[in-house]
């Protein structure tokens, strides 16, 4: 079964309440990520406020702090106060950042499954970034929140029973099936469904709803905002990204046609544009790893 359309408020309950009789209740958002992104909407938030949100997670402060002071920045005076990192990082990086570590708080566990859903995760995210950056219209920073929680709903299921996952990827790579097909023959639904309900019940935007549930195939409902479609094109582009490079998949794909993806198509770009923002992407990716992929602490 297909679910192709938006999502209404009456149809995500109706899956949102399957999705809980197979799996329970989904994960909340982190307390830490709730306060931060409600202080951030007030325009009135002062550096001082943040810091002192952030402060009641030690994995989250120890991850600003350390970002903050990564080559990234280009410091000479190293940032030691939270408050000093949230003015280095500014709104829009400290919420990536939050949403960021949200994400890697819901592994139960961080074995070579979970590791490679976060590198995936990582990889799509920059590239998203890379191509929101280069082509416009979406903002770079959406566009990697979008590309890190495209695969949210992989990691929830295998949270929820990480043999049978494993044995999903294990049977959709042997047996030469779609993923998502043999997904709903272990769970009865997929990883696209769970992400949009792991995403709609945060209170994240439609558009990060919409990235979780449509990025394999595009398949917005007309009329939908067009900055929408590009984000999810862009999603499904850095997804392709990391196949063909091998960013969190058991081997890469060389020969990937890039141009064949859809969101490729949707917005008309050809395989020089395509090499060039993957050559970007696979320097990036090696130059970030370090501070993405290191475990919390």
């Amino acid at each position: 079964m297909r679910f192709p359309q938006p999502l209404t408020k009456a149809r995500m309950f109706n899956d949102y309440q399957t999705i809980v009789k197979h799996l329970g209740d989904l994960p909340p958002m982190p307390a830490v990520a709730i306060k931060v992104l409600e202080l951030l909407r007030n325009p009135y938030c002062s550096a001082k406020l943040l810091a002192k949100a952030i402060s009641h997670d030690a994995a989250v402060s120890g991850r600003i702090l350390r970002i903050a002071n990564s080559p990234m920045y280009g410091r000479q005076k190293r940032v030691t106060t939270l408050e000093g990192a949230v003015v280095v990082l500014g709104e829009n990086i400290l919420r990536t950042l939050v949403l960021e570590t949200s994400l890697r708080g819901i592994n139960k566990s961080f074995g070579r499954l979970e590791r490679m859903l976060w590198e995936d995760s990582i990889g799509c995210a920059i590239g998203a970034r890379i191509l929101a950056r280069r082509l416009g219209q979406v903002d770079p920073e959406e566009a990697f929140i979008a590309g890190l929680f495209r695969h949210i709903g992989k990691v929830v299921m295998s949270n929820h029973d990480k043999e049978t996952y494993q044995r999903v990827m294990e049977t959709a790579r042997t047996a030469n099936e779609g993923l998502i097909d043999v997904e709903r023959a272990f769970f009865a639904f997929s990883h696209e469904l769970v992400g949009a309900a792991v995403l709609d019940n945060w209170n994240l935007s439609p558009a990060l709803v919409q990235s979780a549930l449509h990025h394999h195939d595009l398949r917005l409902d007309d009329p939908c905002d067009a900055q929408v479609r590009h984000q999810v094109a862009m999603v499904n582009i850095a997804g392709q990204f990391c196949r063909r490079l091998g960013i969190g998949q058991e081997t890469p794909m060389p020969d990937l046609n890039l141009t064949l993806a859809p969101g490729a198509v949707y917005l008309g770009l050809n395989s020089e544009e395509l090499e060039q923002s993957l050559d970007e992407l696979a320097s990036l990716f090696e130059k970030e790893r370090d501070f993405f992929l290191a475990p919390a602490r």
